[in-house]
């Protein structure tokens, strides 16, 4: 419930006086900011528009200088949701929100009309503040900010339900969800991708600045797809994380699902790699899922099938050797950029409900906990198919932050609590941020190649040495040294 703040609407305007900003109060309860009042830098420019609010608008946020900055004031400490009305320049494009020059996190719209995209529950002290846009992608015009005082993250966020959404989960897996669920709101666990499992560039990197391994190692069944193999594609990861496993840790598995061979375009692709190389990109092939939904495909239904029961396979070999998994696959559908959101929500969510009842039913997996990142509550399948919730964030080099109103955000995807972790990203988060403002992620997991490894060493390009270790020996942060102990409380 939002609260009503009439001191803020004035203190706003006696400040937007004083400053030479104009201000306009839609409510009590919260201030409009126009952008073309802001100070803007680089070479954004204030542009005519008759579907802005007042005419006028700011753009175009193209180069790195630019950026644009509010001067605001609130009443109180508290949170405050930041709401930017905007449109993209050639589609929808991310942008990153700052306070007082620290990241806040990202906001998106999602095309060339004007929408409100907002950072929820942005915490802020009382008196004034520096909310400021940076490009990112860039290529936005912006009409305006509204201010709108709300209520902090609630604690009931972390009262998740015990019970996983198979009935039929091994015991193994129950305890690790059990665990999860005990740690969710009081600990995140540290995580890494590494293709080579504990031995990889990526872990040894971290081992060699942190002294310490992550917790959760995460993996990909990329290479267990049939239409990899087919092209000589070698796959030793169940391996690394039954070795990861023994060792104490948890394993994390994603689905860089590969299309049919036979709908791969031909040739290569404009770095000069076949495109079979990321044959999960829906550019890569003319795979269509509509057609298989619809029963119009059977020849590429068929593939299908025969992909997921080769993936279902070594689901099998894990659950014999006692290993629950953290399953994430169909990632990151909303953006389109693979070929399983290809064809839109609805079509998306049914495939995710069919692959679901195929591991789960037909080849009874049932050392998996689903985690579903479709990145946008409109491609949420539900939440009788969903253990976890997650999200990938990605920002610029060193830009630490909590990403708190991208939690918030999360939380009101499920009708029920569920755990919400940071299932990609490639700078770590500002842990402290997070814990004193109530948005602990349950992990996060760090991509691996560049956002860690350069020529063989740590590279500090995204995340600086001196804040990984920090953030490694966190008294929030779990390490893969400080599970046992933990899980050993958790039977006791």
């Amino acid at each position: 419930m939002k609260k009503s703040f009439t001191c803020f609407t004035a203190a706003a305007l006696a400040l937007s006086l004083l400053a030479g900003l104009p201000v306009r109060a839609q409510a009590e309860s919260s201030a409009v900011y126009e952008a073309e009042a802001a100070r803007l830098s680089g070479s954004n420019q204030i542009v005519e528009d008759s579907d802005a609010s007042r005419g006028r608008a700011v753009g175009r946020f193209a180069d790195d200088d630019s950026g644009l900055v509010f001067q605001i004031s609130v009443p109180r400490d508290g949170s405050y949701d930041l709401a930017f009305t905007m449109k993209g320049i050639g589609g929808g494009k991310a942008n990153l929100v700052c306070v007082d020059g620290a990241p806040a996190g990202e906001i998106s719209c999602k095309g060339e009309e004007y929408s409100t995209p907002v950072l929820l529950k942005t915490p802020l002290s009382a008196g004034s503040h520096e909310i400021s846009l940076k490009k990112e992608q860039g290529w936005i015009w912006l009409d305006r900010l509204e201010v709108t005082e709300t209520t902090g993250i609630p604690k009931s966020v972390y009262d998740v339900k015990p019970q996983l959404i198979n009935p039929n989960a091994t015991p193994e897996t129950q305890r690790l969800y059990r665990f999860l669920r005990d740690c969710f709101g009081r600990y995140t666990l540290s995580g890494q991708f590494c293709h080579g499992g504990i031995d990889g560039e990526e872990m040894q990197a971290v081992y060699s600045v942190t002294g310490k391994y992550p917790a959760i190692l995460g993996l990909d069944m990329r290479d267990y797809t049939p239409s990899r193999t087919y092209y000589g594609g070698d796959c030793h990861e169940v391996e690394y994380a039954v070795a990861y496993h023994e060792l104490g840790g948890i394993v994390s598995f994603c689905w860089h699902w590969n299309a049919p061979p036979n709908t791969m375009n031909m040739g290569t692709n404009d770095k000069g790699n076949p495109y079979w190389w990321k044959g999960s990109r829906t550019g890569s092939s003319t795979f269509n899922i509509r057609r298989i939904l619809l029963d119009e495909d059977p020849e590429g239904k068929e593939v299908v099938d025969h992909d997921i029961r080769a993936v279902a396979e070594q689901l099998k070999r894990l659950e014999e050797k006692h290993v629950p998994v953290l399953w994430r696959p169909l990632h990151e559908a909303s953006n389109g950029w693979f070929w399983w959101g290809a064809c839109g929500a609805d079509c998306y969510k049914q495939f995710w409900i069919y692959l679901y009842k195929q591991l789960t039913e037909k080849y009874e997996c049932n050392n998996l906990i689903w985690v579903w990142n479709g990145q946008d509550p409109e491609w949420y399948p539900g939440d009788e198919y969903v253990d976890i919730i997650g999200e990938d964030i990605y920002v610029q080099p060193r830009q630490y932050c909590a990403h708190i109103g991208k939690f918030a955000e999360l939380t009101g995807y499920p009708g029920t609590p569920k755990i919400i972790a940071l299932t990609e990203n490639g700078v770590l988060p500002d842990i402290d941020a997070c814990a004193e403002n109530g948005a602990l992620w349950s992990w996060f997991c760090t991509w691996e190649y560049e956002y860690v490894v350069k020529d063989g060493q740590y590279s500090p390009e995204y995340t600086d040495a001196d804040t990984l270790y920090k953030i490694y020996h966190h008294p929030k942060v779990l390490t893969l040294d400080e599970l046992a102990g933990l899980r050993r409380e958790q039977k006791g």
